[in-house]
């Protein structure tokens, strides 16, 4: 860590408790406006998502101040026999940007719901599994029922998939879990779906969510790149929730000269702790192809169905549209679906802010295309014990 980096971290722990009453203060205004409908963010919003908006606004403020990031940890907790422990693959399978001196491939936990899918010899042509990457800018969250409970379930029972695997990749907000951690863990997880459980490409749709959709986008530039080195096919088709696709803009830009600002709880600080983390304080370009690739479209030569789910309130709508447009260009079969009036990622928070409907209606968005456009036929379910 630089010294500029240790200063400004001895400041915000030092801002932090003393900006709190402020903080504080100010929140409790902004919920005594709520009480008053057309004074909330949006009209559209009851009294109960403005007031949930403005805490997780407010909690995730406090959070990026103290910037104290979650820590992993790799025994089971009450997930019990459906957490697992993977290593990492031969080394030589990391190519590339994944070939790192000092980050190197790790052990990797997966949550798996509602179960572990079955030994490799079991495996059978109705499984559909979900390798879904949680967002939180790189930082925080951690792949466990306490963070992705809710996206699991929803994934199930309204898109249809009878396997959800969700990874705790590394952080940047740990120790060397910079780029290309995160990304060395989407490929371990990758792996060991296709090739361990022997899980047809096929029957793998990738998914993720914010920063997880950022990872998701960099997997499968990773795979256009040395797939075919190493026989790695991509997956069947991909879904991309509130995906950040443009790490660098975080740096450039205050989230507060949006003007979907007001509507959503993401803040300029959690922005750019993020970036700055991930990119190793400019190790990696956050501009680069694999942080933003929004500035970087490319061209597939397999069909990869896309479904992208963005909220219409939120700070990165305009991002993720401008995304779409450029990908499509490059012929790449993409699906926009715009939930008005929405924050930032009801599908990890959609619960917890009060847009559990509008989560479970992109959801079933999601299926319809997907079973249209990559042939499958996903159905709405729930399975015994969820």
């Amino acid at each position: 860590m630089t010294l500029i980096n240790a200063v400004t971290l001895c400041f915000d722990y030092i801002y932090a408790p003393l900006i709190t009453p402020w903080l504080l203060s100010k929140f409790l205004f902004d919920i005594t406006l709520c009480l008053i409908p057309y004074l909330r963010p949006s009209q559209q919003w009851s009294l109960n998502q403005a007031v949930r908006v403005r805490l997780i606004r407010l909690v995730l403020l406090y959070w990026s101040l103290t910037k104290y990031g979650d820590r992993l940890r790799l025994g089971p907790k009450r997930e019990k026999n459906r957490f697992e422990v993977i290593p990492p693959r031969s080394p030589k399978l990391y190519r590339g940007v994944l070939s790192d001196y000092v980050v190197r491939p790790a052990q990797l936990g997966m949550t798996w719901t509602p179960a572990r899918p079955p030994p490799a010899g079991l495996v059978n042509s109705n499984m559909v599994v979900a390798l879904h990457f949680h967002g939180g800018g790189y930082v925080i969250g951690n792949g466990r029922d306490e963070d992705t409970g809710f996206l699991a379930r929803t994934l199930v029972r309204h898109m249809g998939c009878t396997h959800v695997c969700t990874p705790q990749y590394r952080l940047s907000s740990s120790n060397n879990g910079h780029f290309p951690a995160p990304l060395q863990d989407a490929l371990t997880a990758y792996l060991d779906l296709i090739r361990t459980k022997g899980i047809p490409a096929s029957q793998v749709i990738l998914s993720g969510d914010s920063a997880g959709a950022n990872l998701a986008l960099a997997l499968v530039r990773y795979i256009h790149e040395h797939g075919k080195t190493d026989d790695i096919p991509l997956p069947r088709a991909m879904a991309l929730w509130s995906p950040w696709v443009d790490v660098a803009g975080a740096l450039e830009q205050d989230v507060k000269q949006s003007p979907n600002y007001k509507t959503d709880y993401l803040n300029t600080h959690f922005a750019r702790w993020g970036a700055a983390t991930i990119s190793g304080y400019g190790v990696t370009n956050p501009a680069g192809p694999y942080l933003s690739p929004l500035r970087n479209p490319f061209r597939l030569e397999e069909s990869l169905p896309v479904y992208v789910n963005a909220g219409g309130g939120e700070v990165l709508c305009d991002d993720i549209k401008n995304f779409c447009e450029r990908y499509e260009k490059h012929g790449w079969n993409i699906h926009l679906d715009v939930s008005e009036g929405c924050p930032h990622d009801i599908l990890l928070l959609g619960d917890t802010m009060g847009f559990g409907a509008e989560a479970k209606k992109a959801v079933e968005n999601a299926r319809g295309f997907l079973n249209v456009s990559a042939g499958l036929k996903l159905q709405s379910y729930i399975p015994r014990g969820l």
